[in-house]
């Protein structure tokens, strides 16, 4: 069977096949698999997805982040989180043993549904006017699934590959942590010539994605009301004030950084405020000056910088500016990280690198979807750097299209999805190979 005819069946599959795809996604959505630092639920879920991963044939292995020698030795490795009962998921599909091997690496857990209100619960998996919503559905069960799918359909179709298919879940990647996919690096269960995390990219081929940590900066004041002409300073005030230092700080920051290539589209660094608290929050009504402040925040980094560096420059543009913002002349903040830094990262340049975003393309185009625009970097930061800094496997972003990620009405868009589907198919075909035929890993491989 010749290429043109595979792919011409993979469409065909895919059309049959499209409820049980659907199915999938709505399922992992049903199963809450929130992270609530220092814990996290994802066994639930890790558990479904490994049975599913076994009854596809693959083998499969659930083991504890513990197991792991050297994690917690480890550089990259965040203190202070739980992993009692949150075990991570490794399946391989083997091929017969002579191409390149492919990795899907994704995260189970979600962020929190929130407070805000749904228009459907945040784990039905509701699907209408071509969406499924949930929690994770876009951010990122959706992506898992699709590489899911992907082999199933090979499976379905008696396509046997040349090299080996892997795929992971990985839990406690969201609110910084990430000890997950470092744990999987090191346990060497997928030693994967490449890899390809499907965080919801919209579809957009990413060599490289953004870093960014979480910061919280304290005010301590002089509270009460000046009966007799007390020197009051307000930390609601400074910390108001600091708000404003830091959106100027963005603009300094984007103009003091040029954009690497991968964002040369015009994806600026972004500075953003989480949350402000001042005074006693248990009293609805406050009579007096609040003592204390607190503002979280979050800054962006692109590859090669670091945390670190981001707050010295943060500190140096304090000093040089506070005058303009007379509360923090009184009332000068500490800042402390709430997360480890998650650093950018970028694919590695060469020969190897270029002839995966080749096949990429290709299979792509085989699955029918056309890049019109340039390969790019992501505008979120991920786990991406623990391959592309840690390991031996370079990572690439490509995922779903969809909306409302950490928020209420998280959704999938489904043609997204199954596009998805077909493409990850097209692209385990023509990076690992078909069995029985001899390799060619060059660029320009034919039909």
């Amino acid at each position: 069977m010749n290429r043109v005819e595979l792919s011409s069946r993979i469409r065909d599959w895919l059309q049959l096949r499209e409820h049980e795809a659907i199915d999938l996604v709505r399922e992992l959505v049903r199963i809450p698999s929130v992270n609530h630092p220092p814990n996290g639920n994802e066994a639930a879920c890790q558990l479904f997805f490994a049975e599913w991963l076994k009854g596809e044939g693959a083998e499969v292995r659930m083991y504890d982040l513990a197991e792991v020698p050297g994690l917690t030795d480890h550089p990259a490795y965040m203190a202070g989180r739980n992993y009692e009962g949150r075990p991570n998921i490794s399946a391989a599909f083997r091929g017969e043993g002579k191409g390149r091997s492919l990795l899907f690496s994704g995260h189970m857990d979600t962020v929190y549904e929130g407070t805000e209100p749904w228009t459907d619960g945040p784990f039905e998996g509701t699907v209408r006017d071509g969406k499924l919503f949930g929690r994770g559905a876009y951010d990122m069960k959706g992506g898992l699934a699709a590489a899911c799918m992907a082999v199933r359909c090979l499976r379905e179709l008696d396509v046997r590959l040349a090299g080996d298919v892997y795929i992971e879940s990985v839990v406690d990647e969201e609110h910084g942590g990430a000890n997950g996919t470092l744990a999987a690096r090191l346990s060497g269960l997928a030693p994967a010539d490449m890899a390809v995390v499907p965080e919801p990219t919209n579809l957009a081929v990413c060599p490289a994605h953004l870093g960014g940590g979480i910061w919280k900066a304290s005010f301590e004041g002089r509270s009460g009301i000046a009966f007799a002409g007390e020197e009051l300073v307000s930390a609601l005030e400074a910390t108001i004030q600091f708000a404003h230092l830091l959106k100027a700080f963005e603009r300094h920051l984007n103009a003091l950084v040029s954009p690497p290539r991968w964002w040369a589209h015009g994806r600026s660094l972004g500075v953003s405020l989480l949350s402000i608290v001042s005074g006693d929050t248990t009293r609805e009504l406050q009579e007096k000056v609040p003592a204390t402040g607190e503002l979280k925040f979050w800054i962006e980094g692109y590859p090669g910088m670091t945390g670190e560096g981001i707050l010295e420059e943060l500190w140096r543009f304090f000093d040089a500016e506070a005058h303009r913002y007379p509360p923090l002349a009184a009332c000068r903040p500490v800042i402390v990280p709430l997360i480890r830094y998650l650093s950018a990262s970028e694919m590695p340049p060469g020969e190897a690198t270029e002839q995966f975003l080749a096949s990429v393309k290709r299979a792509g185009e085989r699955a029918g979807q056309e890049q019109t625009e340039p390969m790019r970097g992501t505008p979120f930061a991920c786990d991406g750097f623990l391959f592309n800094l840690h390991s031996g496997t370079p990572a690439l972003i490509l995922g779903p299209s969809g909306a409302n990620a950490h928020a209420a009405d998280e959704y999938l868009d489904l043609p997204s999805y199954m596009r998805l589907i077909g493409w990850y198919a097209e692209l385990m075909l023509d990076w690992c190979g078909l069995a029985g035929e001899e390799a060619s890993h060059d660029d320009s491989s034919g039909d």
